[in-house]
């Protein structure tokens, strides 16, 4: 019984951990192709959105707007994670810098496990403090 209970448990995890990394490998590249509309489309109903000094809770279809007028004011030129881990929540998050033609921008998003697969609970868009 433990032979066949132990790879099918392994199995589970393994393919959570796969959606979660396809998930965070789309937003990252939604952000470097500053495509607003993929970005929109992974996240929850209503997300918590920060963009430089602007923070509040938006539906999709607002966040998409917000992130389209970031985007043409700050075409991205990049994306790199730097930092990955595990909230207190349980939800995954990622920091990384978001390079763009005007300036670099500390970009942080959280990963929350929706039924079976992972949706952005929030996403913050902030000036960064020095440039690399």
């Amino acid at each position: 019984m433990i032979r066949i209970l132990l790879p099918i448990t392994a199995m589970l995890f393994a393919t959570g951990l796969f959606s979660q990394d396809v998930v965070k490998d789309q937003v990252v590249e939604a952000l470097r192709s500053g495509n607003s509309k993929d970005l929109s489309a992974l996240f929850i109903a209503n997300i918590d959105l920060t963009v430089k000094e602007t923070a509040d809770v938006y539906s999709k279809a607002q966040a998409e707007q917000i992130l389209r007028k970031f985007f043409n004011d700050h075409p991205p030129v990049g994306m790199v994670i730097e930092h990955s881990g595990v909230s207190k929540s349980g939800d995954k998050y990622f920091i990384g810098i978001l390079r763009t033609t005007t300036g670099y921008f500390r970009t942080t998003f959280f990963l929350k496990r929706v039924d079976e697969s992972f949706q952005v609970k929030q996403l913050r868009i902030e000036t960064s403090k020095n440039d690399f």
